[in-house]
């Protein structure tokens, strides 16, 4: 009987396993789009009512495993969503269709979204397709080449951030950066703290119609950062990791060989009042005043009477190349995780992400760890709440004299060194002479008598590197946001939404400078400066939208908070106790104490009014008024607004079914915002400074202030035609802006007798204006092979419409008709054939102050070989270049991708500071560009480098247009090769996708100069002795499950 009854319940259980898998089987197929019968690569397939599920491969196939009775829901971007009950079928087939609502490209702005055929402004998307393709540091650097009307300036130093400008400067002494938004709620933060696998889109907003909802903060521009939300269905996990190698993208200036400095120094020591022509006295004491002897001949023998270096010398000295011993080839590696899911009523993103870049310069690094939870729920089908929560925490090593004149600036040292003078000390056969340890002795360039080396003739007693090696620098910066909200559906079109964000940074600056060599040997020196920024924001925004028949109308109502506070402290003590101990309690003598605190608030009211006819014919109006506490209480409120319009062509009838023109719209918006960014909260208030006198507290009166000062304002016109042609084939826009910036800030000289000698006033006008232009070939569209190129140019223009008085800053000066970035320096006139004297042409100043020329008896400009006798002048020549634009390329081919980014420039100038140094008239000890070969050494020598000659003033002015050198460039900016393994492939390893990829950063850069950064910054006054960006080429991993 027992035996009977187990092999029933046997029976049983077969039955029973047999059922279970008869019902869960793997179901498989291809989707596909109705439109062309295409495969669709990465549709979700989803197991209703669970978290099971996966994305087609490339080829539109999957594979997953169901029940009979389940629902398969199957969606893809821009096409209608469609269920399917599993049945008895093994293979399930789908196509879906177009959704034309979805398909509609969503942009998000100020406070809210609009679809790009609803918008009348103007604005740039760079989204998670673009992204995914680069590997930056700081994300804000992926937009270079991808949005028209924007100029970068280099990012200078490692993990640092780019300078971003929109639609060119528009202010002579305010902020010229852009407004960062980051889910609704501006951010003050540094750009490298956000994780660029976090982040969805950019959104760049460039006209008033965009930008005005911002108000007083929106004059430069604003950049709306959204970062990735959880998806409704199953878990999904993306996992990448990048190893990579980082080395400088522009080369080191060149310089002059060993030998043939000593020749160049030689012509410049005979041509000197101490040499007098005599070539024996040049040869008998050129070694006298360089210093060092780097060959294997005697002292007096280097160079001979006909200026040629001995046949017999050879270089025996080691370490004279500097920037070999500065630089490096350093290691990025940076991994990422993030998980997405969610189900009917909620969504959950979690990411977490390490960042560990060596710079390409010795002790120099970036390390960053990150980690975000967004999160949103449907509570019911009227309320929604949500939020999102970041910690990053980074540090940068580097040294902070990087870009400055400081004599410890390792950059600079290196550049504008000689040839002849070695890193380290070398003994008299040529070896590098080591301590007790072992280690190389660095040579401070102040005498080595037993190894035949006198003393270096400049920056003796001193050694960059070696203060590099010895000094610890870094910069530590934690970050922390969070933002909150809610939005409660009223009635039906009407809805309330509470948005809360704060973003707090806490910044230490550690600053240990060595005992052994510098300014703090021999106690040592350590300095701090720590800091805390919060930023809130609140707003209350009601929405609503309804349509009426043919009418769809849309509006806006709000209110913002935003509140600012900072406070710093810092601190610096001397005389350390023990060596390698960064902290305050190891120094024993303090120097000095400081510390601060600022806060500024606005209040803000908005509203905006979106309407259209039909979905063709479009208008929109937004009025905001803000409350700043820079300003004085009678003067702090400003009112500014925006209209614009749209009309969608292509929805007329005359249009409709046209072979040649897809989609057609016209837009121009006009408007006006404010700028309160004049970087100081307080300029509108007189103020003293908190001071000491022999230890006892004291104030000094340090600004004016001016109770009447108020809002620079800048009016924006803009008109554009976007177009689609062709079938899809060809799509681009074609834009014109121009921006008057009027009541700029500008500090008015007054009499001493007021006790100050300038105060701050509203005087300044001027105009910003350019053509937009960009073009996409979709070339190829096929199922198994892609291909689209991408073209984009931009030009620029700036000029001063009004200003008090003509004001000179640096190479230019700001005057009434001119740009601020016209160069106003010397003007040569080549170099005398007779003599080899530098000849600039005359100019003299007129009542007004102005420079004319003065003229010959032929009528042409008088030259002179005296700088002194002339005056500055414009040479025509501005930084702003003609045309600044990229291209952009990507093909596809089955799983194989490859796409190319190039920057390029046209126009503009930069007057080569870095060059100019090296192309003295013979100052002893300092380096040689190779280009000083082309000096003048006799009469009737046709060149443009006037004579060699040690001491004489005259010869050679930094700032003047000998110097002024073609800005002109183009840059490999990005490449990408990469390569998506077959489903298949991917699930025997149990992934839903792999992705393996090699990219390159910063790979290349053609310009006038070897060593030449064009874009070091606005005003095109690189001086060469700062960070370059890096060049970075990473393989990378990519995998889904």
């Amino acid at each position: 009987m027992k035996t009977k009854t187990n092999a029933v319940l046997l029976l049983l259980l077969m039955l029973f396993v047999q059922a279970t898998f008869a019902q869960s089987r793997t179901i498989s197929g291809t989707v596909t789009s109705a439109t062309d019968g295409l495969p669709l690569p990465g549709a979700n397939v989803i197991v209703k009512g669970t978290s099971n599920g996966v994305q087609t491969d490339f080829d539109g196939n999957y594979s997953i495993s169901a029940s009979n009775g389940q629902t398969l829901v199957f969606s893809y971007l821009g096409l209608k969503t469609k269920e399917i009950a599993v049945g008895s079928q093994s293979v399930i087939n789908v196509t879906l269709e177009e959704d034309a609502q979805a398909l509609e490209e969503v942009i998000v702005t100020a406070y809210g979204t609009s679809t790009k055929e609803a918008f009348t402004g103007s604005a740039s998307v760079v989204g998670a397709e673009e992204l995914s393709i680069r590997n930056v540091t700081s994300p804000i650097a992926a937009i270079e080449g991808r949005a028209t009307g924007v100029q970068f300036t280099s990012a200078t130093g490692p993990g640092s951030s780019p300078g971003i400008v929109i639609r060119g400067v528009g202010t002579l002494n305010g902020d010229t950066d852009p407004l960062f938004i980051v889910d609704g709620v501006q951010y003050e933060g540094a750009l490298n703290t956000i994780n660029q696998e976090d982040i969805e889109s950019f959104t760049i907003l460039k006209d008033a119609a965009s930008t005005s909802l911002y108000g007083s903060r929106a004059a430069n521009g604003v950049v709306i950062i959204t970062t990735k939300s959880g998806r409704k269905g199953g878990i999904q996990v993306n996992a990448s990791m990048q190893y990579g190698l980082v080395d400088t993208s522009i080369p080191f200036y060149p310089e002059l060989s060993p030998g043939d400095y000593y020749e160049t120094m030689w012509e410049a020591l005979k041509n000197s009042s101490a040499g007098g022509g005599d070539p024996a006295f040049a040869s008998a004491n050129i070694y006298n005043n360089l210093g060092y002897n780097p060959f294997n001949v005697p002292n007096d023998q280097i160079v001979g009477t006909d200026g040629q270096l001995n046949p017999n010398a050879s270089v025996i000295y080691q370490s004279l190349d500097w920037y070999d011993l500065l630089a490096r080839t350093g290691v990025r590696q940076n991994y990422n995780v993030n998980v997405s899911g969610g189900g009917e009523d909620h969504k959950v993103f979690f990411s977490a992400s390490y960042l560990d870049e060596d710079s390409y310069v010795v002790t120099s690094n970036f390390d960053r760890l990150t980690t975000r939870l967004n999160a949103e729920f449907d509570v019911n089908d009227k309320l929604t709440i949500g939020g999102s929560a970041n910690i990053t925490i980074t540090e940068a090593v580097a040294p902070s004299s990087a870009g400055t004149g400081s004599i410890v600036n390792p950059f600079g040292f290196a550049k504008n060194i000689g040839s002849v003078y070695p890193v380290y000390v070398n003994d008299l056969q040529g070896n590098i002479v080591r301590d007790v340890q072992g280690n190389p002795v660095f040579d401070s360039g102040e005498g080595f008598p037993e190894f035949n080396i006198g003393s270096r003739p400049i920056s003796q007693g001193r050694h960059a590197l070696q203060e590099l090696l010895l000094n610890d620098e870094r910069n530590r910066n934690n970050t922390y946001g969070f933002r909150f909200f809610a939005e409660q559906e009223i009635i039906d079109g009407l809805s309330v939404r509470l948005n809360y964000g704060r973003d707090i940074n806490e910044l230490l600056n550690k600053e240990y400078e060595n005992a052994v060599i510098g300014d703090a040997q021999p106690d040592g020196r350590y300095g701090e400066d720590r800091s805390r920024r919060q930023v809130e924001n609140f707003n209350q925004i009601i929405t609503y939208r309804k349509s009426f028949g043919d009418h769809n109308l849309d509006i806006t109502a709000g209110h913002e908070s935003f509140d600012r506070t900072f406070t710093s402290n810092s601190g610096l003590k001397t005389i350390q106790a023990a060596n390698g101990i960064f902290e305050f309690d190891n120094f024993s003598n303090i120097v000095d104490l400081g510390g601060s605190s600022t806060r500024k608030s606005i209040e803000g009211y908005f509203s905006r009014l979106n309407y259209n006819y039909k979905n063709k014919y479009y208008i929109s109006g937004s009025v905001r008024r803000d409350g700043s506490s820079v300003f004085d209480a009678d003067t702090r409120w400003g009112t500014f607004y925006s209209v614009g319009g749209s009309w969608r062509i292509d929805q007329e009838n005359f249009l409709k079914g046209s072979e040649v023109v897809n989609q057609l719209k016209l837009r121009a918006s006009y408007g006006e915002v404010g700028n309160d960014d004049l970087l100081d909260f307080f300029l509108s208030q007189p103020r003293f400074s908190i001071t000491s006198n022999a230890a006892n507290p004291a104030i000094i009166y340090t600004d004016i202030g001016n109770s009447d000062l108020q809002w620079e304002t800048i009016e924006n016109f803009d008109v554009a035609l976007e177009f689609t042609l062709f079938n899809n084939f060809l799509d681009g826009s074609v834009e014109y802006y121009k921006r008057n910036s009027s009541d700029l800030l500008y500090n008015l000289p007054i009499a001493p007798s007021n006790g100050l000698n300038e105060v701050p006033v509203n005087v300044g006008d001027m105009f910003n204006s350019g053509w937009e232009m960009a073009l996409t070939a979709n070339l190829f569209n096929r199922p198994d092979f892609r291909w689209n190129v991408t073209l984009q140019a931009s030009t620029f223009k700036n000029e001063i419409t009004s200003l008090p008085s003509p004001f000179v800053n640096g190479s230019k000066r700001w005057d009434v008709g001119r740009s601020r970035f016209d160069f106003f320096i010397l003007r040569t006139a080549g170099v005398d054939p007779e003599t080899g004297d530098q000849l600039f042409l005359q100019y003299e100043l007129d009542d007004n102050g102005n420079s004319v020329p003065v003229l010959d008896a032929n009528g042409e400009i008088a030259t002179t070989n005296d700088w002194q006798e002339t005056e500055r002048a414009y040479t025509g020549e501005s930084s702003i270049p003609d045309l600044l634009g990229s291209i952009a390329n990507s093909i596809s081919y089955k799983g194989f991708s490859f796409d190319f980014l190039i920057n390029y420039g046209i126009g503009g100038s930069v007057l080569d500071n870095a060059y100019s140094a090296m192309m003295h008239s013979g100052n002893y000890g300092s380096s040689l560009h190779p280009d000083i070969l082309r000096a003048w050494r006799q009469p009737g020598d046709i060149t443009d480098v006037p004579r060699m000659e040690n001491g004489n003033p005259n010869l050679v002015r930094t700032q003047s247009d000998r110097f002024l050198t073609d800005a002109s460039f183009w840059a490999l900016r990005n490449v990408n090769l990469g390569y998506t393994f077959d489903s298949k492939i991917a699930n025997q390893l149990g992934l839903d996708q792999l992705r393996i990829s090699l990219t390159g950063e910063n790979l290349y850069t053609k310009s006038e100069r070897k060593g030449l950064n064009p874009q070091f910054n606005l005003a095109g006054t690189g001086a060469g002795n700062d960070f370059n960006p890096a060049r970075i080429i990473s393989m990378g991993l990519n995998v889904t499950f």
